[in-house]
């Protein structure tokens, strides 16, 4: 497996957690970690406000802002990313965060879980239900159809800049999320943590144009940095490097970023 993260030369980990949602460390532990394994770059991404059980009020973020700015000199060295894994909260595109919030995000990812308050009632028939379903059948080519625009108006109405673990209890036509993706400049995450996709949605995924992140989703300390399953999936397809944005060999803008 070193073969591979020397072959990738994966140089950042965009999607960590810390105590401030259900992660198990501080972010000085991340950051110290991610140091250990080598890593020029992490991001601290806890939960959106709308995430029931985890969230993180604006409140709370601002004041992990300001943590991770008295860290960031201790480490002059090394960036450290202040993120939010915000949630999609509606069919239209809506997320947790509030106009004029995000620009205090250095990287924004959005992508879909259970425990969130939808924008309307109707997003809990449209979307939150279809997550639900899935338990019990197969979702349907309407259901799927709903998902997949979620997550399109999500990519053209905010300015996020990963779409975290695509397919993650709501499964969507990837070929045409991935369309967005790339028109939008938005990457998606290939997930160790999360493997939801098959064969045909990677087929189709890397097939098509769209920038790709390889991520942890460390919710331990441990684990921060751990990329396995995704570097093994992306090798199997022979994915350029290039493509891939927390790469030695890619350059990528967060359109996120305010510094």
């Amino acid at each position: 497996m070193e073969n591979l993260y020397s072959k990738y030369k994966i140089i950042a980990d965009y999607h960590t957690h810390t105590m401030y949602s259900h992660g198990k460390g501080s972010i000085e532990d991340n950051v110290k970690k991610a140091i250990e394994k080598g890593l020029k770059s992490i991001a601290i991404t806890d939960h959106g406000s709308k995430h029931f059980i985890f969230g993180v009020s604006e409140k709370k973020l601002l004041k992990q802002k300001e943590e991770i700015q008295a860290i960031s000199k201790k480490y002059p060295d090394f960036q450290l990313l202040f993120g939010v894994e915000s949630n999609i909260t509606g069919i239209d595109g809506g997320y947790d965060i509030t106009t004029g919030f995000e620009n205090n995000f250095d990287i924004i990812l959005c992508g879909f879980h259970k425990p969130v308050w939808a924008d309307k009632l109707s997003d809990y028939t449209n979307i939150f239900y279809n997550s639900y379903s899935k338990l019990i059948y197969e979702p349907t080519k309407e259901q799927i159809a709903k998902n997949t625009r979620a997550y399109i108006n999500l990519i053209k109405s905010k300015p996020i800049d990963i779409v975290s673990h695509i397919n993650y209890h709501l499964r969507v036509n990837i070929k045409e999320v991935a369309k967005a993706a790339s028109d939008y400049g938005v990457a998606l995450e290939v997930s160790t943590r999360h493997s939801d996709c098959t064969k045909d949605d990677y087929e189709a995924l890397f097939a098509s144009k769209a920038m790709l992140t390889l991520n942890s989703d460390a919710h331990k300390v441990e684990d921060i940095g751990k990329i396995d399953k995704a570097l093994k999936v992306i090798d199997e397809y022979n994915v350029d490097p290039k493509r891939i944005i927390n790469s030695e060999y890619c350059e990528f803008k967060f359109k996120s970023r305010t510094k």
